[in-house]
């Protein structure tokens, strides 16, 4: 990203605040923002205090660890990225959701059991699976409780039971899913 920086007309010494900023939130993701978990290896945190602690979890909103590959990662952190997603799509992660009418991750800010399409419309996006894309799309076609629309979450076993009937920025992450899949 700061490759793009550097052919925009930035004043040199911005641009190098920036660069100095990168290396240092990198040298903190490394430092403190990766653990080694005994099922997944090596994960991405969800928050640290730098001082030992961390919560190991994802919200369904975004910035998300689930849609850390929506922008450019760095080489080193590709595996630990893959592990992460694993952790973070199963029952380890305190707000992953299984139920009859789908699975994802909810939030803490929303009912339990209830999960995001902004989340799965994330999970699409950084899928390498097209099947796993497929079921996600038609997850998403199956639960609006026919309004047609992206909502905030949906209880996994009763998707007429929603959170915001209108949610532009679902919507939104819906058409980018779905045109994801036609690129």
């Amino acid at each position: 990203m700061l490759k793009e920086l550097k052919k925009l007309p930035v004043r040199e010494d911005l641009a190098e605040k920036a660069a100095k900023l990168a290396g240092e939130l990198e040298e903190g993701i490394d430092r403190y923002g990766i653990i080694r978990h005994p099922e997944y290896g090596e994960i991405f945190v969800y928050e640290t205090d730098g001082l030992g602690n961390y919560r190991l979890m994802d919200d369904a909103n975004l910035p998300s660890l689930l849609g850390t590959t929506l922008v450019p990662v760095k080489e080193k952190w590709k595996e630990v990225y893959r592990n992460t997603r694993r952790f973070l799509l199963s029952a380890e992660n305190p707000y992953y959701y299984e139920g009859k009418f789908g699975k994802g991750i909810g939030s803490p800010h929303t009912p339990e059991r209830y999960i995001w399409h902004i989340a799965l419309c994330v999970q699409g996006m950084t899928s390498e699976d097209p099947e796993e894309q497929k079921e996600i799309l038609e997850t998403l076609k199956n639960t609006t409780a026919g309004t047609n629309l992206m909502h905030e979450g949906f209880d996994v076993d009763a998707p007429e039971h929603f959170t915001r009937d209108w949610f532009a920025w679902a919507n939104s992450m819906f058409c980018l899913f779905v045109n994801s899949l036609l690129s």
